[in-house]
């Protein structure tokens, strides 16, 4: 099966992407087009990049590779912003398929702007006419059936994924160049949500005022202006010196952080169903480098934590780091006995199998 996957996200950032370009690859030949970060290389022959210059050009950039690249049996979307090219792509390769994954949950009253509410009607229209769909949690897919009127409740297939050195030199180098950042013991605690407020970073600031500079947190990630001043503004009136900001990391970096650390933080708001009942496969790359985690507590996440005593679910963070810093070895031990249960590779392979029966059954 010749298989055309499209995505508007990094393949460089984004590990559910990733994952699910292995997953394809379990079903066929794959083509996938991803947008390209600053200095990005294609992965390999079939892996397309397209160089940012916006969202209108994309869908061209598509039409435009689809006639060169010839029929396709399946078009794999990754995401809304997928959809326009994707069904696009469809008509111009005379595919027979579409599988969807909706790795995001926005009612339409609840997005932001007009762009966000004519994004939520494009998917709400197009959903339903995909042969297969694919929720990022048993939440999501009980609601996207009333939501979008769909005959089957999506496929669930969580983010389970783990970070890895793109090479054994390369690993090397990252060491060399970071290891002077560490050389400071202290309980680090990792957020990969960088300064965004809207993901309750001002109750982190918080909390690490009351705990005092035996922590560290690293505030890691891509940083909307406003949100990093008024972090930078929150450090000088709290007197912090426990708080570092960091840029947005490579899978590279990133894992190397991770390792280095102690806890990850995974927190959201409730405001609107994409955030309340959130998918976060940031839990899973935090575990799988042996780190407990901290989390707010919407519903799949307090679950999570309390099902496999991976991690612990407050509002309170500060009393959440304690919790986990005073029992430590307890909480790794815990992380460590779950994470040899769970198989990346597994969970890929059971989606995969998942597609192929919804697909035989049309």
């Amino acid at each position: 099966m010749k298989i055309l996957l499209i995505s508007y996200d990094y393949y460089k950032y984004d590990g559910r992407l990733r994952e699910l370009i292995k997953t394809s690859k379990v079903l066929g030949e794959v083509t996938y087009i991803t947008r390209a970060s600053d200095g990005e290389k294609p992965q390999e022959a079939s892996h397309i990049l397209y160089q940012d210059r916006g969202y209108s050009r994309f869908i061209l950039f598509v039409c435009s590779k689809i006639r060169e690249i010839g029929a396709q049996d399946l078009i794999f979307i990754d995401n809304r912003k997928g959809i326009v090219p994707g069904y696009l792509a469809k008509k111009l390769s005379n595919a027979r398929y579409v599988v969807q994954d909706c790795r995001e949950l926005y009612h339409i009253r609840s997005a932001a702007g007009t762009a966000g509410k004519i994004g939520c009607l494009i998917e709400k229209i197009f959903t339903r006419r995909s042969d297969v769909v694919i929720a990022a949690n048993v939440y999501r897919a009980r609601l996207m059936v009333k939501m979008f009127g769909l005959k089957k409740e999506p496929l669930n297939y969580e983010n389970i994924r783990r970070l890895e050195y793109t090479s054994a030199e390369k690993h090397r180098s990252v060491g060399e160049e970071c290891r002077e950042f560490f050389a400071d013991k202290k309980f680090r605690i990792v957020s990969t949500a960088g300064c965004d407020m809207s993901r309750t970073t001002g109750k982190m600031l918080e909390a690490m005022k009351g705990l005092g500079d035996g922590y560290e947190l690293l505030l890691i990630g891509e940083n909307d202006e406003e949100d990093e001043q008024i972090v930078q503004e929150t450090i000088r009136s709290f007197g912090l010196t426990n708080v570092k900001i960091l840029p947005r990391m490579d899978q590279d970096h990133l894992k190397y952080f991770i390792e280095n650390s102690q806890i990850g933080m995974v927190t959201y708001h409730q405001r609107d169903l994409n955030n309340k009942y959130c998918a976060s496969g940031k839990i899973f790359e935090f575990l799988f480098e042996g780190k407990p985690v901290v989390t707010s507590t919407n519903p799949p996440l307090k679950e999570f934590c309390e099902k496999y005593n991976i991690g612990y679910a407050s509002d309170d963070y500060e009393v959440a780091i304690r919790v986990i810093a005073d029992d430590y070895d307890r909480w790794q031990n815990s992380v460590r006995k779950f994470v040899s249960r769970v198989q990346v590779e597994k969970n890929n392979g059971r989606l995969a199998k998942e597609i192929l029966a919804r697909l035989e059954g049309h």
